[in-house]
C-alpha cells in the first residue's frame, strides 16, 4: 500500500474569555449583558455589580474573574454555585469581607451564562 498524504494539520483556536455586564435572573441564571473591557468590569465591581467570564475554558475563565475582583476589591474569597441560588446558578468570586454587593461570576464547561 501506498503511503497516504496528510491533510494539512491546524491548531486548534483559542478563544480568550470575554466579560460582560450581568444580572442575576430566575433560577439562579446569570444574565450577561454587553461586553466589557477588564477595566470596565473592574469599576462595575467596586461599584457593586454583577459581571461574568464567559468563555470554553473554565481555567481561563476563573483566573480572570479571580483577577476582576482582586484588582476592584481586594481580598476576595471563590464560591461554587450556591444550591439556594438556583439549578442555573454559577461559580463566582466575591469580596472577603464582604465588601461591596455583587459577584464576578464564570462559566464551566457546563453551566453558562444566558
Amino acid at each position: 500500500m501506498g503511503r497516504k498524504k496528510g491533510g494539512s494539520t491546524t491548531a486548534p483556536v483559542v478563544t480568550s474569555p470575554t466579560i460582560h455586564e450581568a444580572t442575576r435572573g430566575s433560577g439562579g441564571a446569570v444574565v450577561k449583558g454587553a461586553q466589557l473591557t477588564q477595566a470596565q468590569a473592574e469599576a462595575r465591581r467596586k461599584a457593586g455589580l454583577d459581571v461574568v467570564v464567559c468563555g470554553p475554558s473554565i481555567t481561563a475563565n476563573s483566573a480572570l474573574a479571580q483577577a476582576i475582583e482582586a484588582n476592584a476589591n481586594g481580598q476576595w474569597k471563590r464560591c461554587p454555585p450556591h444550591a439556594n441560588a438556583g439549578p442555573r446558578a454559577l461559580p463566582h468570586y466575591q469580596p472577603d469581607p464582604r465588601g461591596p454587593d455583587g459577584h464576578t461570576f464564570y462559566e464551566t464547561p457546563n453551566r453558562k451564562a444566558v
